[in-house]
């Protein structure tokens, strides 16, 4: 029974997943299972992935999500810890070398990252070490409140212990984007710490047209997570005071976000129904009435910018 099982959730990216799986079959570390879930794909990722023989586990679904098939693979996995790598993502050759001996080390850690490297389309580097050079604060250690605040874990460099998984179950399939970030936080929440290791691991693939590029649609994810985490969660029995007020604080700061994309973009009137609704929650903010009144006249403005645009299109 090999020790880590190594899951890659693949839609339609035959021109890549080669380049994830051979980063795999590269690992110092042997002791490991490649399991690829194939999410429904219509290219020719079963041509690509039939090519590897026995060397990996290629099973197809109907289209489900990222969520699900990391669910199925996990329901398929037999090791005692889990990588996750993207099809468009890849690892470095030490990867799994450098987290299976720090887990090994540090028995209450519930998951490892690491920095992470940046890669265009073209496989070249953008960022050599993306947290470090952005200076972004890393989770890592007893790190509950930091995540709840932010999610700056890239899931390509997680290892995370099967025990986790046992506990918390697997991922959110109700969250299209964000499902990892729900993931971390709720591993923290039963008490586990993070490990960290400030090497980069992993290339992370920027691509034109990926969901993480939606910022309405990943707020909505994050909107969906403090709502969950304040009411199916062990946050609702009022344990952890601290963790209960930031995730209140990040949920109306999520919805006035979202507010205010609604009111840039158009819709007027979803942007007044979710400031009225954080006004009723704190009538004494008054930058949220600022808020309602831009929100009325966004609308009247575009309308001007309309017309002013159809105009200068007839002279044309």
């Amino acid at each position: 029974m090999p020790r880590v099982s190594v899951i890659i959730p693949t839609f339609n990216c035959a021109s890549y997943v080669g380049k994830a799986v051979n980063s795999v079959l590269a690992q110092t570390y042997r002791d490991y299972e490649v399991i690829v879930i194939d999410d429904g794909s219509s290219d020719n990722t079963a041509d690509v992935l039939g090519g590897y023989g026995d060397k990996i586990r290629y099973v197809y679904q109907t289209n489900r999500g990222v969520s699900a098939a990391r669910n199925h693979g996990l329901g398929l996995a037999t090791g005692e810890f889990i990588a996750y790598l993207d099809a468009d993502d890849m690892w470095y050759e030490q990867k799994l070398d450098r987290q299976t001996a720090f887990l090994d080390a540090h028995a209450d850690c519930g998951f490892v990252h690491s920095e992470v490297s940046v890669i265009d389309e073209h496989d070249q580097i953008i960022h050599m070490q993306f947290n470090a050079d952005t200076r972004r604060p890393v989770p890592q250690g007893d790190c509950r409140y930091d995540l709840l605040q932010r999610s700056h874990i890239q899931t390509l460099t997680v290892l995370e212990r099967r025990s986790c998984i046992d506990k918390i179950g697997g991922f959110d399939e109700r969250l299209p984007v964000a499902q990892d970030y729900m993931h971390w936080i709720r591993i923290v929440l039963e008490g586990w710490v993070v490990g960290y290791i400030a090497e980069p691991l992993g290339k992370y693939r920027w691509r034109s047209g990926s969901l993480m590029g939606n910022p309405k649609r990943l707020l909505e994810d994050y909107e969906a997570i403090y709502s969950r985490l304040l009411k199916e969660t062990i946050l609702e029995n009022g344990g952890d005071t601290k963790a209960l007020r930031i995730a209140e604080e990040r949920l109306r700061n999520t919805e006035r976000e979202l507010a205010y994309i609604d009111s840039i973009e158009g819709r007027g009137t979803s942007a007044r129904r979710r400031i009225a609704g954080l006004i009723q929650q704190s009538p004494f903010q008054f930058g949220l009435y600022l808020d309602l009144a831009k929100a009325y006249l966004r609308p009247s403005l575009q309308n001007r910018r309309s017309v002013l645009t159809g105009r200068s299109t007839e002279r044309h």
